[in-house]
């Protein structure tokens, strides 16, 4: 069912943006915005205590919205300020290290407003290397093609999927009174798959739209993910404290 409002390209849309010491990649993530997304819009920073000159570059910036935390309180609660802040329809949570491209934007405003039922939206993600690093889970857990080439003829259909990368993705700001803000539990890892296990279970849709392609500087890196691996095994005790999902569709809320 289509939704019927003026066109989805004329709604105002909120980009927030969530720094930690981002000095290496922020600049280049406002340049590209500015340069590839349609009026109107407005870049909400959520800044979570940098230390390395990324609240210089922010604050110098007549068109970004400055939100600044003492201290790092994690990615969920910073991203739940952003949206706080803001009034767009459209919301758009990226991260720092994320460069959209020439006319990335109007496919996940068609994906995401073109049916009632669908929540979110978000884009394929590649790396410099051109290497597939947001391709959004699919059903069986399983994400295609991942770290693989981005070849002609791979993911080129929009599809629903039981999560997606939250490098960046859009959602609707009038559906936040039936799925909520992101679940501040989370410090570090699973907040994206929480609020889509959420907007499944709600009985929402959450697209994967490749059609829409943007940058994101993803590489493993056995060093960095083993300093951060704390963040990971907490968050992933709290998901699975929270959410059982035995593989046949349908999604368990535990509490």
């Amino acid at each position: 069912m289509s939704i019927k409002r003026k066109g989805a390209l004329d709604l105002m849309l909120d980009l927030i943006i969530v720094t930690y010491n981002s000095a290496s990649y922020i600049k280049k993530c406002i340049q590209a915005i500015r340069e590839h997304t349609p009026p109107e819009y407005t870049i909400i920073i959520v800044d979570n205590g940098s230390t390395d000159g990324t609240i210089q570059y922010a604050e110098n910036c007549p068109d970004i919205v400055l939100l600044k935390n003492e201290r790092n309180t994690g990615f969920a609660s910073a991203v739940n300020r952003g949206i706080l802040q803001g009034n767009g329809e459209t919301v758009a949570v990226m991260n720092p290290d994320v460069f959209v491209t020439s006319g990335w934007l109007p496919p996940l405003l068609e994906a995401l407003w073109e049916d009632e039922k669908t929540a979110i939206a978000a884009p394929k993600l590649i790396n410099s290397a051109n290497q597939l690093v947001g391709v959004g889970t699919d059903w069986d857990w399983k994400s295609p093609y991942f770290l693989c080439p981005d070849e002609p003829g791979l993911l080129e259909e929009t599809r629903a999927c039981l999560a997606i990368n939250g490098a960046c993705f859009l959602l609707k700001r009038h559906l936040l009174e039936k799925i909520g803000l992101l679940d501040e539990h989370y410090f570090h890892y699973f907040e994206e798959t929480d609020y889509c296990f959420n907007a499944n279970y709600s009985g929402y849709n959450v697209l994967f739209c490749p059609k829409s392609t943007i940058y994101h500087e993803y590489y493993p890196n056995p060093q960095r993910d083993e300093a951060i691996r704390q963040y990971w095994v907490q968050s992933e005790a709290y998901f699975n404290s929270k959410w059982s999902y035995p593989g046949n569709g349908v999604i368990i809320k535990k509490k």
